[in-house]
């Protein structure tokens, strides 16, 4: 199996060893002890201590007992050979891979639980982030190779286990019958990197940590004195945040004064998201945000905190966001700097928050409003389902963000298909873009 980074430190092959001088130990001393009593009861007449018809049935007793333990003695070198190998060739496998893993934490670069090579994040340049980027592919491509050893020690012995039920020849008419079959091995803990789906596994996750990772924070005003602060990621796409403030005059005020936008922008120059929080003139606020492909959600809260919002498709569909949206606890991935959002027990969310915003820097993960309230939306559609047990594992061992991008690739939400559904660029870039239709088909139906 390939086992996840967490679990290859767990392992103990050197126990294998001992194991196997236990059995192997185990095996002779029942062949020895056999053989010793054949010998005597064969003596036996020559000492004129026993002979006759009851001699010679013990006799033949403990011939087919000898040839019993031969076969038992047979088996358990075999198996301990396997295990003093599987040891050995684990334990080499494990060594190599987790050293090499220490040796990249200790660099510029991180190895996660799922052996993604990651960039430590923190302020860099473009320049930097790009050569890093490439330190981080070249480092990938070691790691998969020591990580495939691993898988390929592990499944060899188990193999010269099952291989070693041969050694014991003859097991029938045993009362307790021959030895039980090897139990199969257990899944892999990580896609195989070997494989193009495992590659591609790799290239997502990664393309996720780039696009979540603040890489640097500018901050200017535009023509009208509205302050616009720009988040670049790792990738080089962009989140940039725009508060309005007051113009005086209603005729240049092209959104009201405290008005908070966010446009998502990917490293191509694509559009992916805008969020907007609007503050109305009843003392209630809206927050919209349109995804990529036209996918809209409107938030609407009232001036005495009660909330209501929907969910429009491109091709006009619509349908309410169900009262648990606004009552259920809000995911961690939605809330608080992971998203730029303002949340309020029991009251959801509050729409974007400036003071979170300016607590953002160089190093932070951010997935942008958009990807926050995306969260919250299928967490309510789709409660345990595969989708939390994904967001589940990626927020612990890849990317906080990857719950979403991933569970499009690989088809763990009803209405979104696998990777070839999602065309073959989807390698090379970052999933966000696919996050609009995602929340359209759950949310409105395909």
């Amino acid at each position: 199996m390939l086992p996840s980074r967490s679990r290859l430190k767990s392992w103990s092959p050197e126990s294998l060893a001992a194991a196997a001088s236990t059995i192997a130990a185990s095996g002779e001393s029942i062949y020895n002890s056999v053989v010793n009593l054949d010998d005597r009861i064969d003596r036996m007449p020559e000492s004129r201590g026993w002979a006759g018809q009851g001699h010679d049935a013990a006799t033949r007793m403990f011939t087919r007992a000898t040839e019993r333990s031969s076969s038992l003695k047979n088996y358990t070198d075999a198996f301990a050979r396997a295990l003093r190998t599987g040891s050995a060739s684990i334990g080499s496998a494990r060594t190599t891979l987790l050293a090499k893993a220490d040796e990249i934490d200790a660099g510029p670069l991180n190895v996660t639980d799922q052996w993604v090579v990651m960039i430590d994040p923190a302020e860099m340049s473009a320049e930097q982030a790009a050569e890093l980027q490439k330190l981080a592919e070249a480092a990938q491509a070691e790691v998969n190779g020591m990580l495939n050893a691993v898988g390929e020690s592990d499944d060899r012995t188990a193999q010269q286990l099952i291989v070693a039920r041969g050694e014991g020849l003859s097991f029938e008419n045993l009362e307790y019958g021959p030895p039980g079959p090897v139990p199969a091995p257990p899944p892999d803990d990580v896609p195989d990197p070997s494989t193009p789906d495992g590659k591609q596994f790799q290239e997502m996750a990664r393309d996720q940590d780039l696009a979540t990772t603040v890489r640097d924070v500018s901050e200017s005003t535009d023509r009208d004195g509205n302050l616009v602060t720009t988040y670049r990621m790792l990738d080089g796409s962009t989140q940039v945040a725009t508060e309005y403030i007051d113009q005086g005059l209603p005729s240049q005020q092209m959104y009201a004064a405290g008005t908070l936008k966010v446009v998502h922008t990917d490293k191509n120059g694509n559009f992916v998201s805008e969020t907007m929080t609007t503050p109305r003139e009843d003392g209630g606020k809206l927050t919209e945000v349109w995804y990529a492909g036209g996918t809209k959600i409107d938030i609407s809260q009232n001036p005495d905190g009660t909330q209501s919002g929907g969910c429009t498709t491109p091709d006009g569909k619509h349908s309410a966001l169900p009262d648990s949206f606004f009552q259920d606890p809000i995911p961690t991935l939605a809330g608080g700097a992971l998203s730029g959002l303002e949340v309020q027990a029991g009251k959801g969310i509050q729409g974007l928050s400036a003071p979170v915003l300016d607590g953002l820097k160089a190093g932070a993960k951010w997935g942008g409003p958009a990807m926050g309230i995306a969260q919250a939306v299928l967490g309510v559609y789709t409660a345990n389902t595969v989708y939390e047990q994904c967001v589940a594992t990626w927020s612990g061992g890849v990317g906080f963000a990857g719950g979403i991008a991933t569970s499009v690739a690989v088809g763990a939400i009803p209405g979104v298909g696998p990777f070839a559904a999602m065309g073959a660029n989807v390698a090379g870039g970052f999933a966000f873009g696919y996050v609009g239709k995602l929340i359209g088909n759950v949310v409105c139906g395909p």
